[in-house]
């Protein structure tokens, strides 16, 4: 099923995954480039969409405007520990970094132990990455349980090649409501698509505004749709694109 069937861009909000979804994963994260045909089809699709296309990611806010310079939309960052409702306006976040410290001492050791882990440290969330080693999952997985062994509060997911530590309370559902909650996408229908079982909460809140969920990739997931790969999307956005324009 193509993801565009039934469509109406007039009537919906677009939430758009960064990573698996608009740009292809790489070793080094800061490596990524979106296709400039995509970045052109998603300023379009915004301006049609009056503004109501944010990007949903697991990524800080800050880092997304860089991908996407000189543009910007509205976003939800660090699965929503980071809110940006309308482009240009002010970014709230609903976490402290100091509430991760802890955290962060346990698994600074523990990833000087391991020189093929690396520690990203978003501030309000720490993230391990094994992306090139699939064989340490295991040892990231018990790291990350050791380190916030006896700590209330916090949420441990796990993602593509990643284990990441956040506040507990916010996930992308939760994210994706409290966009929904005001203008511009407020009264719309929300289409959400994301590849990473981080998307997957995402998909189970669309079901409050008979939303629909576009899977990209392979695996079990709680989305309608699905799109191939990354090049999918692209095709599909720039489609729709050229419909809009």
């Amino acid at each position: 099923m193509q993801a565009h069937d039934t469509i109406d861009f007039r009537k919906q909000a677009l939430f758009l995954d960064f990573d698996g979804t608009l740009v292809d994963f790489a070793d080094d994260p800061m490596a990524v480039a979106i296709r400039p045909a995509t970045f052109a089809s998603l300023r379009i699709l915004q301006d049609r969409l009056d503004g109501a296309l944010a990007i949903v990611s697991g990524r800080r806010i800050a880092d997304l405007d860089h991908f996407l310079a000189p543009w910007t939309f509205s976003a939800a960052g660090v699965h929503g520990l980071e809110l940006r409702q309308a482009p240009g306006s002010q970014v709230r976040r609903v976490a402290r970094p100091e509430d991760l410290e802890p955290v962060r001492i346990a698994l600074a050791a523990g990833v000087a132990t391991e020189g093929r882990l690396r520690l990203e440290d978003k501030g309000t969330a720490l993230v391990l990455h094994y992306r090139g080693a699939p064989e340490l999952a295991g040892s990231a997985s018990r790291l990350m349980e050791d380190a916030v062994a006896g700590l209330d509060g916090l949420k441990v997911m796990a993602g593509n090649n990643i284990v990441e530590v956040h506040p507990a309370g916010m996930d992308k559902g939760e994210a994706l409501a409290a966009l929904m909650a005001s203008a511009p996408f407020a009264g719309r229908v929300p289409i959400y698509a994301g590849d990473d079982t981080t998307d997957e909460f995402a998909f189970r809140a669309l079901a409050r505004w008979n939303g629909i969920g576009i899977k990209v990739g392979e695996g079990q997931t709680a989305a309608t749709r699905r799109l191939r790969d990354v090049a999918a999307v692209e095709r599909w956005l720039n489609e729709e694109a050229a419909r809009q324009a």
